[in-house]
């Protein structure tokens, strides 16, 4: 199981809007220098999970993740699509020995329709997905309740983030 600290940003009615920066997951990871190699903005990130702790806006909570579920979403999405093509490629290629044309072309063309329809079962996966939150991310507990009227946490916000001044809203210099 993969455990996340984050910050809410935003309630809903069962579930909660949390930032998070990639911290504890990527410890041990060997290639965690070169993940994020678009800058220190690219380890944080939003996620909306699960509420059954009841946090709110500003509380920091611990979000937890089934690692089987995480290799299942990668299987699908990064290693499905790739087998479905090759195995679209040799049936082009089988194809064109039976209608005497090209096997490049034959291949080419079925592997790559192949690929598309696996894109579409991704797709239709993720929408069925979304709806029943069957992938959805989890709050197990609250670390540390928000003070009334803090609802931001320096460490997660960024520097251009707007803050309350008197009565204005304005952003950070």
């Amino acid at each position: 199981m993969a455990t996340e600290e984050g910050i809410i940003i935003k309630v809903n009615q069962t579930t909660a809007m949390v930032k998070t920066k990639q911290m504890t997951a990527c410890e041990s990871c060997a290639e965690k220098d070169t993940c994020h190699s678009t800058g220190e903005s690219s380890k944080i990130m939003e996620v909306e999970a699960k509420n059954p702790v009841n946090a709110q806006v500003g509380d920091i909570v611990v979000v937890s993740f089934e690692t089987s579920q995480l290799f299942m979403l990668s299987f699908l999405l990064y290693v499905f699509p790739i087998i479905v093509m090759i195995f679209g490629a040799l049936l082009g290629e089988r194809m064109a020995e039976n209608f005497n044309g090209n096997p490049s072309t034959y291949s080419a063309v079925m592997g790559f329709s192949f690929f598309f329809i696996a894109m579409a079962i991704v797709k239709l996966k993720d929408k069925k997905a979304r709806k029943t939150g069957q992938y959805r991310p989890e709050i197990i507990k609250v670390k540390k309740k928000a003070r009334s009227g803090n609802v931001g946490n320096a460490e997660f916000d960024s520097p251009a983030a707007p803050c309350k001044v008197g009565e204005e809203l304005r952003s950070h210099p």
